[in-house]
């Protein structure tokens, strides 16, 4: 494969959450001169590990995470990290036992914070290296700048079937209290979390109990609202937008015979956004999104306060405890012909996220990343000893690899028919993550970020299809 000395590797988890602004980080690593491989976290790291040189973006620093980054730095990459989950969590102490692991701070070269409050949190790692932090914000909010609103408005076009506008928008967020056992291959999950090695003791196994009851509770709270609203605003259109982690079967089993109540997983959640009259919710990040596009937001959660879910998405929203005082709200918006956003002091919103007022954070991540190519900054591969540990990686991969495709394949000859719908429905539920990418996708993406830069030429984009959904993009301009 041929690819660029200097390469980023975009690996993409939730399609939905992150493809937009990872375009933006690789729109501005192109003009910079850098190849660019995105896609599917297993795509992009296929194509990172095989290359073994550039720099590996990643979404997480968890001990999930800290094997393979350790991993890909051994075999020459540079390790760089923006925890996608970094702006909203329980508590500080939850955050950092779930999200934070030492190891990963160890490995990686830079490591990318939202906000001073997460930052002050990651920073009491005792492998931080305050040189190595730089605290820039998330692209997921320069996106939402009014100087993207354009972009924001091609994409919704493009990937949408567009409702008329004034729609009420509900973004759930009950995982846990809605699991999907065929998304990762546990029944519960409570047993997830055990599985994954966050449930070592009786205290976190009530924590993450607790967290699914509740999660639970308030899914069925949900349920009957959207059947008492579309009862009572029956001209009004309901749109329910599910988790890409939730059950999202059981939703549309719930209200497909409701005429003004539609369950959506299309396109990114700013898309729907967009066009919505106002929004309700509780607990979702999404909550932020739509303040940040001055959309009205309702914090629907009529049962006690608990300190399982993160509590910053309900600052942005007047909470409401009874569906009475929901109707009286709902119904002063809509007859409402402006949208006026929660009232949140801005010293605090950015305090959280340091980019909630500028759309800089792309560039000041690319402007960091390229300093590692300037001098001899990038990793030494041709020492013996770090060819020694590449070799070594190279083959454990190699045989795990071989021996492992034999046993999915013995595996694969047995399975009955039931196995086979089973599967199915398996690939069903993980598209909900990521559904299908095409090459035209990613081109129309970066022609809609040229325009904005005040390209008016279409720009010609060398946009190759690795795999399913994952591609390498080369801007011409910058390789004469």
């Amino acid at each position: 494969m041929n690819l660029n000395n200097k390469t980023l590797f975009l690996p993409v988890e939730i399609m939905a959450r992150e493809l937009d602004s990872k375009l933006l980080i690789a729109h501005k690593a192109l003009e910079k001169g850098f190849t660019v491989v995105i896609g599917t976290k297993g795509g992009v790291y296929k194509t990172a590990r095989s290359y073994g040189s550039g720099i590996y973006l990643y979404k997480d620093h968890s001990l999930l995470s800290a094997n393979m980054l350790d991993e890909l730095r051994t075999l020459g990459l540079k390790i760089a990290v923006l925890d996608e989950e970094g702006l909203s969590w329980p508590s500080p102490e939850e955050y950092f036992s779930r999200r934070v692991n030492d190891k990963v701070f160890q490995v990686s070269d830079a490591i990318f914070a939202w906000g001073k409050k997460q930052y002050d949190i990651i920073v009491k790692t005792p492998s931080a290296d305050v040189k190595k932090i730089h605290l820039v914000g998330n692209p997921r909010f320069d996106i939402l700048h009014p100087k993207y609103i354009k972009y924001i408005e091609d994409q919704a076009k493009h990937n949408l079937s567009i409702f008329e506008e004034d729609y009420v928008l509900i973004n759930s967020m009950f995982t846990p209290g809605n699991w999907n056992p065929l998304l990762y291959g546990t029944p519960s999950y409570v047993e997830h979390m055990r599985i994954r090695g966050l449930i070592k003791n009786e205290e976190q196994l009530n924590f993450y109990t607790k967290v699914s009851e509740s999660a639970a509770e308030l899914f069925d709270i949900y349920v009957s609202l959207l059947k008492n609203l579309s009862k009572k605003f029956p001209k009004t259109k309901f749109i329910i937008r599910p988790h890409p982690d939730e059950n999202q079967e059981k939703w549309h089993e719930l209200f497909f015979k409701e005429k003004n109540v539609f369950v959506e997983n299309k396109g990114s959640a700013i898309y729907w956004i967009l066009k919505s009259k106002v929004v309700i919710y509780t607990g979702c990040t999404t909550a932020i999104e739509a303040w940040a596009m001055n959309k009205p937001t309702l914090r629907y959660h009529p049962i006690p306060e608990t300190k399982f879910g993160p509590f910053l998405p309900n600052q942005f929203g007047n909470t409401i405890k009874t569906e009475t005082e929901l109707f009286k709200e709902l119904e002063l918006i809509l007859d409402s012909s402006e949208d006026i956003r929660f009232d949140v002091d801005p010293d605090y919103v950015e305090s959280f996220i340091k980019n909630a007022y500028t759309a800089d954070a792309a560039e000041k991540i690319i402007n960091v990343l390229d300093s590692f190519y300037n001098g001899d900054n990038l990793i030494n591969r041709s020492s013996f000893k770090q060819l020694k540990k590449r070799i070594k990686v190279l083959l454990l991969f190699d045989i795990k690899k071989r021996w492992g495709s034999r046993i999915v394949s013995k595996l694969k000859r047995t399975l009955k028919q039931k196995d086979v719908e089973k599967d199915l429905k398996t690939t069903q539920a993980k598209s909900q993550k990521f559904p299908e990418l095409e090459r035209e996708d990613i081109e129309n993406r970066l022609l809609s970020l040229d325009k904005i830069n005040g390209k008016n030429k279409k720009q010609k984009w060398d946009i190759v299809k690795l795999e399913s959904k994952t591609f390498k993009i080369d801007n011409p301009k910058t390789k004469l």
